[in-house]
């Protein structure tokens, strides 16, 4: 009753009514997706690998891997450590390991765990008479055991990350070791899944190991959760020591240089700009989910659209709140002798810097062919040319303020219309002047025509940043009257 209590009197449910019935419809509808997957995932697998029987239930297992890395990785930047929602109850007279049991289960009704039994349950169901005798049910509860486990081992892995940014790039050079040993033959997750899972069916007393699984994590999250359930341990505010000597360099680069170096700062310092500096990443490996597929080989513009967000993560990720980040300390801004020329020009640098950074990464994916190194270059030069200066000029009309000691996954702080708007020109304009090009006159000409845009874009930058400078100027009392808005 407490947490149904605390749900419905959250601040995020009595503002912007409008992003909230968006977001329900949203998650209704992933509902409903999953649940039609899971009634028909056993009929897609058998039609379209030619198989029947229990050789669909192996080649579900053979997936398993998969699943359980995507599950991780989702479930590290939405999940949130349980130990703060006990914090309301510490003065009740409640034993500790209690406590942290209940955060700890109230976990479970996470849509993260509804979302995979939408799909497990209705292919179990349909594939049950295809189960040898006595392996059925065993499979089952081994295969929700492993949805549990990945509940709680995402705990251990945001606490024991937390304070080792540097592990989740040696994560994602793993993972991409990984795709390309898959991709060239040398091992097989696919294969090793398959034996693992195929136990199930052999010997249903192997089911007593995955059951294990989640019983281990709980109770070792318990013992995490008492050891940190404080108060002063979950209210304290952390300080997070920045070695800033290599970044005081910058400084010798006059006031744009000290402007970066405070943005650097900013970044490091607070926890819903770091998270963003995490994910940025990791959407460099959003292109193994179109490069590698032979369904899009032709397609230049779902390509196109996959290297935009390759090539220019960072830039959709922190360029939509430009400005917003520096909402809670803005009007200080406005009462120094700020020339917004350097002011602006060091934020196109900010943007610019990790947007080449990122076409550099992406020269790999010249394995799946010398086409994605043009499209990507493409996108590169467009991101670079074009829609950095979308974003900059749309910062001066997002007036909505932004805590930064919140993290950025599931905290819609400052999230508004403009952001949806905005995304139309930076998403799909690239597939639009492409297409003309590439249906009448070929694809290279058609991606020339794209990056040729962004070209001319950072050619006429000066001219450009000028425009947005005097934009900013009209409307920055605007931007300070909304900021200073709770």
């Amino acid at each position: 009753m407490l947490e149904w209590k605390r749900s419905l009197r959250s601040s995020m449910w009595q503002r912007n009514v409008f992003l909230n019935i968006f977001l329900g419809l949203f998650l209704v509808y992933m509902l409903l997706i999953a649940l039609m997957l899971g009634f028909f995932l056993d009929r897609m697998i058998g039609e379209g690998l030619e198989i029947e029987g229990v050789d669909v239930i192996r080649v579900f297992g053979s997936g398993m891997f998969y699943y359980i890395g995507l599950d991780l990785f989702w479930r590290f930047f939405i999940q949130q450590v349980p130990e703060s929602s006990a914090r309301p109850l510490l003065h009740l007279p409640v034993n500790k390991h209690r406590l942290a049991g209940f955060t700890l289960l109230r976990t479970l009704f996470s849509p993260l765990n509804l979302l995979p039994l939408l799909i497990i349950i209705p292919f179990f169901v349909n594939t049950y008479a295809d189960f040898p005798d006595g392996t059925a049910w065993p499979w089952l509860i081994s295969i929700l055991s492993v949805v549990v486990a990945n509940n709680f081992i995402t705990f251990l892995l945001k606490r024991f990350l937390a304070d080792k940014t540097w592990v989740l790039f040696v994560l994602l050079v793993v993972v991409v070791a990984l795709g390309f040993l898959e991709k060239s033959g040398l091992i097989s997750l696919l294969s090793a899944s398959g034996w693992l899972f195929g136990l199930l069916l052999e010997n249903p007393l192997t089911a007593v190991v995955f059951v294990g699984l989640p019983v281990v994590f709980y109770f070792v999250n318990v013992n995490r959760v008492v050891d940190n359930l404080y108060l002063e341990d979950i209210d304290r505010r952390k300080t997070y020591q920045v070695d800033a000597g290599k970044m005081e360099n910058l400084r010798r680069f006059g006031k744009v240089g000290e402007l970066i170096l405070l943005e650097l700062k900013l970044m490091t310092r607070n926890k819903r700009t770091r998270t963003v500096l995490y994910m940025a990443p990791f959407l460099l490996l959003y292109g193994f989910f179109f490069y590698p597929n032979p369904m899009y080989n032709d397609k230049i513009g779902w390509l196109l659209f996959a290297g935009l967000f390759v090539t220019g993560g960072f830039l959709i990720s922190y360029g939509q709140f430009l400005v917003a980040w520096e909402s809670s300390y803005f009007d200080t801004i406005l009462t120094k002798n700020v020339n917004y020329s350097q002011y602006f020009y060091a934020k196109y640098l900010i943007l610019l810097l990790p947007t080449v950074a990122a076409w550099l990464l992406s020269i790999p994916y010249l394995w799946f062919g010398v086409h994605i190194l043009k499209i990507n270059t493409a996108a590169f030069l467009f991101n670079a040319g074009f829609n950095i200066y979308v974003y900059m000029y749309f910062a001066a009309y997002n007036n909505k303020r932004i805590d930064l000691s919140r993290g950025a996954v599931m905290n819609y702080q400052g999230v508004g219309a403009k952001q949806f708007v905005v995304a139309a020109p930076v998403l799909l304009l690239p597939a639009l002047i492409y297409l003309p090009f590439g249906v009448f006159v070929g694809q290279d000409a058609g991606l020339v025509v794209v990056g040729g845009i962004g070209l001319v874009g950072l050619l006429m930058r000066k001219f450009i940043l000028r425009q947005i400078e005097k934009a900013f100027v009209k409307r920055k009392y605007q931007l300070a009257e909304g900021f200073r808005q709770n």
